[in-house]
């Protein structure tokens, strides 16, 4: 499971899990939205209400020579030192996330040497670390709010730094447990069985992300899926926000964001023939078969693990 795209890179060689730019193209209309409703908020509601103040009170003024003489004012003395902070505001969060996912690398899974690299953020200095020696865990969070409960979920993953005695923390939120132990697995799989058994590289977004979804509307039309007024809308929505220009700065932050390994990395990452493959410990293979022997009994990774807390310590791999 892969939800928000976050395996970038999918081979035989090596597994690249990081953050994609998916909604890249969403969050810039939402930055347009901003700015198109403080502008018209600016020349034309402000205008209109102080002219309708203006026609409607004591004086009885012309309503239209008042909202002209109103748009005229915002429009030439107001808007502008105003509106300037607004965009700043709207424009700010679509070029910070971009130029702080540029700080990071993503995290390597090399299934053919059986190590993990890392690169914590900013730095150029990548943490090689086994495979095997790899912590990754599920976690939940409970609160409780003046309606009732809340409870949040963690899938994390910690790394450990032999040059600096350090411990790397990689945490995200998952929607439930079970989407933390699927990608989890999916991790898992990809290297013990390889790329054929977790999901693909991921999609991005750009420009040809228009025409897909364009195309899609269209199709749906067509097999009465979608109405007029819906197809309407989408074009409504588009032409307001600038047609193609979110998705072009979405292919500009896939660009951009993605930071190249450095030349040590890529020959690291270099496929290496098949007698020179790491091979799992001895260790793993037997939890492994202790595992496969408990699903093939109706058990499942969960309830397994429950059965073993306290009879064993349980390896972290499996």
């Amino acid at each position: 499971m892969d939800l928000g795209g976050s395996f970038l890179e999918v081979n035989d060689t090596y597994l690249d899990v990081g953050q994609s730019n998916t909604n890249k193209a969403f969050q810039v209309q939402l930055m347009i939205w901003g700015v198109m409703f403080a502008s018209g908020s600016m020349l034309f509601i402000l205008p209109l209400l102080g002219a309708a103040i203006q026609a409607l009170g004591p004086y009885k003024k012309d309503f239209w020579s008042m909202f002209c003489e109103g748009f005229y004012v915002y429009l030439v003395d107001v808007s502008w030192w105003t509106l300037l902070p607004i965009a700043v505001l709207c424009i700010y969060p679509v070029l910070s996330t971009t130029f702080k996912k540029a700080r990071i690398r993503p995290l390597r899974f090399n299934r053919q040497r059986r190590e993990i690299c890392y690169f914590p953020e900013g730095s150029d200095e990548p943490i090689i670390q086994p495979w095997e020696e790899l912590v990754a865990w599920v976690s939940i969070s409970t609160g409780f709010t003046g309606d009732g409960v809340m409870s949040t979920y963690t899938f994390g993953m910690a790394i450990d730094n032999p040059k600096t005695d350090k411990t790397h923390f990689l945490t995200h939120g998952v929607f439930t447990p079970a989407h933390g132990i699927s990608k989890w697995e999916a991790i898992r799989t990809y290297m013990e069985k390889g790329p054929a058994h977790c999901p693909g590289k991921a999609p991005y977004e750009g420009r040809h992300t228009f025409d897909l979804e364009r195309d899609g509307l269209h199709e749906a039309y067509r097999e009465g899926y979608a109405s007029a007024i819906g197809v309407a809308w989408w074009y409504l929505c588009r032409a307001v926000t600038w047609w193609r220009f979110p998705y072009w700065v979405a292919e500009w932050d896939h660009g951009y964001a993605m930071k190249a390994m450095p030349a040590s990395i890529a020959q690291w990452s270099q496929p290496l023939p098949v007698e020179q493959w790491a091979k799992p410990s001895k260790e793993l293979k037997e939890q492994t078969a202790r595992l496969e022997k408990a699903y093939a009994n109706g058990q499942n990774f969960t309830t397994y693990f429950n059965s073993q807390l306290g009879a064993e310590p349980a390896t972290t791999n499996v």
